[in-house]
């Protein structure tokens, strides 16, 4: 059971995680992600207002059904945990439909920006990480500047936490 609960050392989860990819490149001859099922959704939900009424129903396939797993797998997870509650910001100030207005408007939006930046990635992040196996030179330097963000942010993080905690502060003339 450790086996599943404890951190695994990076020169066994990625390649593990480059073979999981490949066969899956080699089950489903696509590459994965979830870009393609959210267009999938985005067209049905353009078309259902633009006929003002629900119009057929996409094919569930296994894009969708990737989608849907990651949802209800983070659903389940959270009450699994006892981390989710069912409730609507309860620290914000106001009456219950402010509240209730606010967390839907609030989910919407990210949602929005959830799929805009889908839209002009060209797809996530593991799919990039898909196309890069492929030697997809888009993905790399995708890749490559998602790496070297991601080491930027976390240096300035850890040195704003460290400022806060008084790590960071340098010693005063004529201390040793």
């Amino acid at each position: 059971m450790s086996l599943l609960t404890s951190k695994w050392p990076f020169y066994i989860s990625g390649p593990l995680l480059a073979l999981t990819v490949l066969a899956n490149l080699y089950i489903f001859d696509d590459e994965l992600g979830m870009g393609e099922a959210l267009r999938v959704i985005s067209t049905y939900s353009v078309d259902s207002v633009a006929e003002g009424e629900l119009a057929a129903a996409p094919a569930f396939d296994w894009q969708l059904g990737f989608l849907a797993g990651i949802f209800l797998g983070a659903l389940l997870t959270g009450f699994l945990a006892d981390s989710c509650k069912a409730e609507f910001m309860p620290e914000m100030e106001g009456t219950f439909t402010v509240k209730t207005l606010k967390t839907v408007l609030g989910g919407m939006g990210g949602g929005f920006l959830i799929m805009l930046g889908l839209q002009l990635a060209g797809d996530t992040v593991y799919g990039s990480f898909a196309a890069a196996i492929q030697l997809s030179t888009g993905s790399w330097i995708f890749l490559l500047a998602m790496v070297i963000t991601a080491a930027a942010l976390a240096i300035l993080l850890e040195r704003r936490a460290n400022a806060a905690q008084g790590k960071g502060k340098s010693k005063k003339k004529g201390e040793a």
